[in-house]
């Protein structure tokens, strides 16, 4: 009997341990989501506003292109980076389970590589706007410099054999669905708290450069139909930044800070509420910059529209599937 309880003693230590690490992986793949999605939408105010720039006349048509893509693409790279806040809320109801640490790793290595071709096609439009001869160069050796410390460099400590245990790991944990049961409360509400962080500074980073764009001369030029469209995004914006802030607020009022299953249910359904109209928000104003440079509306109409389409279906078609199957 007494080497029987040593033994419970023993797997239940390891238990412990194991979810330990999981909780560990799960909050450092978050952040560090965090951290590209941060970046990523401080970047795209700031080329959403390099459009209303006096100086953007005097910029070659080829930069103007340039920087429409490099938009275009970060745009399209914070829509993959929100993608597992809200995958895991709606297909793992915010429980940790390896599954997610291993998604949101994967995105992130994804990401990385439009993320570096856009910093080289925002170089290149500002090396053109200098003068700089052969700009191509330098924005080409951005590129290159972000693809080597970001992918070359990791690959010299990466081991094969250790991914595929840990895939090995994690198919065997989704089989058993161990995880589901055994995530505590105040860990899914940190969790959640922690994805709403995630979009939050960005947020409000993009909503600052809208409110600005307004009083650029430029901006009156626009037909009254895109003044309006921009006015449109910039309160899509700012309804999700006012979302994303409410949980913490009612943590605090409501609940006096305590860890509740009705707080988690509302934090979780403010943060997807929040992606939905944050997506209208980055969306909107492709338009806007597409017009600057083409002065034609249909293109940029239908750029936004395939970007919205592509954000709701990865953020809640593929989740709410992915939820059903696992059901």
């Amino acid at each position: 009997m007494w080497g029987e309880e040593r033994f419970e003693a023993a797997e239940e230590d390891n238990s412990l341990i194991e979810m330990a690490q999981l909780e560990n992986r799960v909050e450092n793949a978050l952040n560090e989501a965090r951290i590209l999605l941060l970046g990523s939408q401080v970047v795209i105010g700031v080329l959403l506003r390099a459009f209303f720039e006096p100086g953007f006349e005097r910029l070659a048509f080829r930069g103007e292109i340039a920087l429409l893509v490099a938009t275009f693409v970060f745009t399209a790279v914070v829509g993959l980076l929100v993608w597992p806040a809200a995958f895991h809320q709606i297909a793992q109801r915010g429980a940790e389970t390896s599954y997610i640490a291993t998604f949101t790793s994967t995105i992130l290595a994804w990401t990385l590589l439009p993320i570096a071709i856009a910093l080289g096609l925002s170089l290149y439009a500002t090396a053109l706007d200098m003068h700089v001869p052969y700009a191509w160069i330098y924005a080409v050796g951005a590129t290159v410099a972000g693809l080597a410390m970001w992918y070359a460099v990791p690959s010299f400590r990466h081991d094969p054999a250790r991914r595929e245990r840990v895939r090995q790991e994690t198919r065997e944990q989704e089989q058993e669905n161990k995880w589901q049961h055994k995530t505590e409360l105040p860990q899914r509400i940190k969790n959640v708290l922690t994805e709403c962080r995630m979009a939050l500074p960005g947020a409000q980073a993009l909503l600052g450069f809208q409110f600005i764009d307004v009083f650029f001369d430029s901006f009156t030029q626009l037909p009254r139909s895109l003044q309006w469209l921009h006015f449109a995004s910039l309160l899509c914006t700012m309804i999700s930044t006012i979302l994303l802030i409410a949980p913490a607020a009612y943590h605090r009022i409501a609940e006096g800070g305590e860890d509740t299953e009705h707080f988690l249910k509302v934090a979780s359904r403010m943060l997807l509420w929040a992606l939905i109209f944050l997506a209208p928000g980055m969306t909107g104003d492709i338009v806007v910059a597409m017009y600057r440079v083409t002065h034609t509306v249909v293109a940029g109409v239908v750029a936004s529209l395939v970007l919205l389409a592509a954000f709701y279906a990865l953020w809640f078609g593929y989740s709410l599937f992915e939820r059903e199957r696992k059901a």
